[in-house]
């Protein structure tokens, strides 16, 4: 069984990637997505915890978008992307710009709930809901908590659903801009849960809003003996019954309209779909050669009838459905490998592909190839670690003319370290572009560190070898820029706790005492605090390590001191 439709605290679901990855584990699940609104947070939290070695993995993401302009009346569309790369910079860089056109937009929710006559703030949204990216489901559980509605769902129906008296426009793309965004990023992009799109079920003559929902009311997907997937057949037919079969022409032509533009699959499966909708969806993907993808829409507590997995308890995906959407996201990377955008993110175009292809080929990839035209990248691997080691220690002793050869050791190996040179593949977003074995495409090997990291040495080798040691520098000068920029920093920081030792010894006999006094956030990404009393004051400092935290509280301890003799030296002088 699998769920590709969950989201996380990082968008509207009340429970964290790693609460997700466990609860999907507990729930005997074998494959799972998380496509959070707009964000791909969580995917990268999951990622950094650590995907349980049970539990299949893709990447997703849920965007919202515009229909295409004959379309219009059918509302907002959510378009699914599965398997991009979440390190692709156009992906960051869109996604950055819709987080930020969110953020304005619920303060003039907020505004409009006030001037209704509520009292609410966007700092007690957050401490009612947590951490995380807001939204109007947020804003909706602030006023229930709040006594301000009696459910969930009226905080919709009566101030923040479309048309309703605090509801704010957001910002969207156009369909074919999520398309092109998900497919630029290596991913699949798959229309959303199409059997709940708005206006799917009216007819195309006029409609008053009463009768709409009167109709949506009655057809919802359950039966006397409580079995979802039926309708209740002791409801009279209603024109909802007979919509179904005049909206079908038009759904199955907004599915044509979207594949023409890129779309390349249809969300067949989905809580709020009944086995009719199912089955008509599964004909249209088929008939159209779109790709079957499903899942829950899980929330967590925001929508309590629906679990991970199941649903309202009609959904049991099986797995060969992952299997094939993984298989289609792999056959789409193998045939176009989009190489040139490594390129772009290099900063350098290379004049010998074979030698840059050359640079990708992972000795996975060639074992399993068994040609012996296609050689691995081993040898490049081992000049680009040699190539790298000459570069940034040259650029270490130019920018630090002062520093001990013992010292300049230790930053060039921070440097040059296996994690620090994966995070800078990823930065370049290279992983995605690593010709590897299918073993290692499964247990995702383009994440791993040995991986990116030999990888990136294979490509400096690669440029050195077709540009020589003047260019290649310069690239590593780049490259290497805001880590340089960060121990320079650093550099004129480390002394704060000596110069405060210097301090005190000038004022008698103190000894400052140092004491972690609190840790937060997750393992992965700790920020400690840590406390400095010394000469009768005390401070607190803030790092993500105990060391940048005692800088920190040193730092402060100081300009304190300084303020205090300074004002005394005053008072004397008067």
């Amino acid at each position: 069984m699998i769920d590709l439709h969950i989201h996380s605290t990082a968008s509207d679901g009340s429970y964290s990637p790693p609460e997700i990855l466990q609860m999907a584990v507990k729930s005997g699940l074998t494959a799972i997505s998380i496509t959070d609104h707009d964000t791909t947070d969580g995917v990268r939290e999951a990622i950094e915890y650590g995907i349980p070695h049970q539990l299949e993995f893709i990447t997703g993401v849920e965007i919202s978008a515009h229909p295409p302009a004959e379309y219009s009346d059918m509302g907002t569309l959510h378009i699914l992307g599965y398997g991009f790369s979440i390190y692709d910079r156009n992906m960051i860089k869109t996604l950055r710009k819709l987080k930020s056109a969110r953020l304005h937009r619920n303060p003039r929710i907020i505004e409009k709930l006030n001037d209704l006559g509520f009292s609410l703030s966007i700092q007690e949204v957050e401490n009612i809901c947590g951490p995380g990216q807001i939204g109007r489901p947020h804003i909706a559980r602030a006023m229930l908590k709040k006594g301000y509605v009696s459910t969930f769902d009226e905080a919709f129906d009566l101030y923040l659903g479309k048309d309703k008296a605090a509801y704010v426009d957001k910002f969207r793309l156009s369909a074919k801009e999520a398309i092109d965004l998900i497919l630029g990023a290596g991913g699949l992009p798959v229309l959303a849960h199409p059997g709940i799109i708005e206006h799917y079920y009216q007819e195309h003559n006029d409609k008053t809003l009463s009768l709409n929902n009167t109709f949506e009311k009655r057809d919802k997907p359950v039966s006397q003996d409580n079995k979802p997937g039926k309708r209740d057949s002791s409801l009279p037919p209603n024109n909802s019954d007979l919509c179904r079969q005049n909206c079908l022409p038009r759904i199955e032509n907004l599915i044509s309209r979207l594949s023409a533009l890129g779309l390349a699959g249809i969300e067949v499966h989905h809580t709020d779909h009944t086995a009719a909708q199912t089955q008509m969806f599964e004909k249209i993907a088929t008939k159209k050669a779109l790709v079957m993808s499903g899942g829950s829409d899980f929330h967590g507590d925001i929508k309590p009838e629906i679990s991970m997995g199941k649903g309202n308890g009609s959904l049991n995906i099986d797995h060969e459905l992952y299997r094939n959407l993984y298989i289609s996201v792999d056959r789409q990377k193998q045939e176009n490998p989009a190489t040139e955008k490594l390129e772009i993110n290099l900063n350098h175009t290379f004049k010998s592909k074979s030698l840059f292809h050359n640079a990708l080929y992972h000795s996975s990839y060639v074992n399993e190839m068994q040609n012996p035209d296609i050689i691995d990248n081993q040898r490049l691997e081992f000049l680009g670690d040699a190539v790298l080691g000459l570069a940034v220690g040259h650029i270490l002793m130019e920018k630090f003319p002062d520093m001990k050869e013992g010292d300049l050791s230790k930053l060039r190996a921070s440097l040059v370290s296996e994690p620090a040179l994966a995070s800078m593949a990823r930065k370049m977003d290279l992983g995605r572009f690593i010709y590897l074995g299918k073993g290692e495409r499964l247990s995702r090997g383009g994440e791993k560190n040995s991986i990116l990291a030999d990888t990136f040495e294979a490509i400096i080798a690669a440029i050195y070898l077709e540009t020589g040691f003047k260019n290649t520098y310069q690239l590593v000068e780049n490259y290497f820029e805001p880590q340089i920029v960060q121990l320079s920093l650093n550099n004129e920081t480390e002394d704060y706790k000596s110069m405060l030792q210097e301090i005190v010894q000038e004022m008698g006999d103190f000894t400052p005492f140092y004491s972690v006094s609190g840790e937060s956030g997750p393992d992965h990404d700790k920020t400690f605090e840590v406390t400095l009393k010394v000469c009768g004051i005390e401070t607190r400092g803030q790092g993500k390590n105990k060391k940048t935290a005692e800088q920190s509280a040193a730092a402060m301890a100081i300009d304190l001191l300084r303020h205090d003799s300074n004002t005394n030296e005053t008072a004397i002088d008067k």
